[in-house]
C-alpha cells in the first residue's frame, strides 16, 4: 500500500519543526526486512529484551473487528504486530516521518496482508492533527512517542477526540520514576563516566535517551502525565514501567554502590532506598513496577 499524505498539503508550505526534521532523519531499526519470518520474529526479541513490555502493553489483546491507531508507529512494529496477531478490523499507522511509513509500507506488502485492513497517515508535530472523524476509533496505541512531541497536550486532546466512548488504549512515556533516570543516567553515566558535567538530570536524561542532538525527550512523573491526560479528556491509570535489560543488569551489580555514594544526589540516593524487588524479582517503587516505559491505560468515558 502507498504511503498517504494527508496533512492538508502543509508540510509543503512550511519550515519543520526541530522534531520533524530529527524523526526524519532518525528513524529506530531503519534496516529493511527481507522476509515476513524476519518482522515476526523482531517483534518477539523485542518482547525479550524489554521485560514486562508485553503484558504493560497488552500486545496484542483482543481485538475483533475494531478499529486501531498508532499514533507514531515509526516502522511499523506495532501495525504489523495488531494486524498479523488480532482480527482488528482496520489498523491506522500515523508518523511524522516519511522514512517510518515507506518502512512500514515495505513491510507490511511482506506479509502480503490485505490493504483495506490498513491505512498509513502522514501526521504534523506542528499540528498534531488525526485525519480521521471524532469518536471512529476503537482503541489507541502510543508506544514511545508523546515524550518526543512539540506539544503533548494537544496530542492527548487530538487522541481523546478521535477515541468513541467507551473506547480504550495504551501509551507509554519515559518513566522519571525509573532505574534509568535515577541509576544509569544519574549514577552511572554522570557519575560512574563522568559524562553531562553540568547539566541538571532531567538534562542529562534527555541526552542519554535517543541520541544527544534529539531536540525533546522528556521523562514523567506518573502523576504529571496523568494530569496531562484527564485534562484532555480521556481516563488514565498508571500500570508501572516495563524495563530495558540494562536497568536491570545494573540493579543487581551498581544499586547498593550507588546507594552508598555521597556523589549521587540525595533525590536519587532516596529513590533507590524505596526500591523493592516483588517475588518475581521485579524492582518496584511505589508499588509499581519501577522500569523506563512507563505505561498508561487510558480510555474515553462512555
Amino acid at each position: 500500500m502507498a504511503l498517504v499524505d494527508r496533512v492538508f498539503g502543509r508540510l509543503a508550505d512550511r519550515r519543520l519543526t526541530p522534531v520533524e526534521r530529527y524523526w526524519s532523519r532518525h528513524t529506530v531499526n531503519s534496516t529493511p526486512f527481507q522476509a515476513a519470518a524476519d518482522s515476526l520474529a523482531y517483534l518477539e526479541w523485542r518482547f525479550d529484551q524489554y521485560p514486562l513490555f508485553r503484558e504493560l502493553m497488552d500486545l496484542w489483546g483482543s481485538h475483533d473487528d475494531e478499529t486501531i491507531v498508532d499514533y507514531g508507529c515509526g516502522p511499523g512494529d506495532d501495525v504489523t504486530g495488531f494486524l498479523v496477531r488480532t482480527e482488528a478490523g482496520r489498523v491506522i499507522g500515523a508518523d511524522i516521518s516519511p522514512k517510518a511509513l515507506d518502512l512500514t509500507a515495505s513491510r507490511l506488502a511482506l506479509h502480503e496482508l490485505d490493504p483495506e485492513r490498513y491505512e498509513l497517515l502522514r501526521i504534523s508535530d506542528a499540528t498534531p492533527e488525526l485525519p480521521l472523524a471524532d469518536q471512529s476509533v476503537d482503541y489507541v496505541h502510543c508506544g514511545g512517542v508523546i515524550q518526543h512531541t512539540t506539544a503533548p497536550e494537544l496530542v492527548l486532546g487530538e487522541l481523546a477526540r478521535v477515541l468513541r466512548p467507551g473506547g480504550r488504549g495504551r501509551i507509554m512515556v519515559y518513566n522519571r520514576t525509573s532505574l534509568y533516570f535515577h541509576l544509569y543516567t544519574a549514577y552511572e553515566r554522570r557519575i560512574v563516566n563522568g559524562l553531562f558535567a553540568g547539566l541538571t538530570a532531567d538534562e542529562a536524561f534527555a541526552r542519554n535517551t535517543d541520541g544527544p542532538d534529539c531536540p525533546v525527550s522528556r521523562a514523567f512523573r506518573p502523576a504529571e502525565f496523568c494530569v496531562l491526560a484527564s485534562s484532555a479528556g480521556l481516563t488514565v491509570e498508571y500500570l508501572g514501567g516495563y524495563f530495558a535489560e540494562l536497568e536491570l543488569d545494573l540493579w543487581r551489580t551498581a544499586s547498593a554502590d550507588a546507594i552508598d555514594d555521597p556523589r549521587l544526589g540525595q533525590e536519587h540516593r532516596d529513590f533507590l532506598r524505596q526500591v523493592e524487588d516483588d517475588a518475581d524479582g521485579y524492582p518496584r517503587f511505589d508499588g509499581k513496577y519501577a522500569g523506563v516505559g512507563g505505561v498508561f491505560a487510558i480510555g474515553r468515558p462512555a
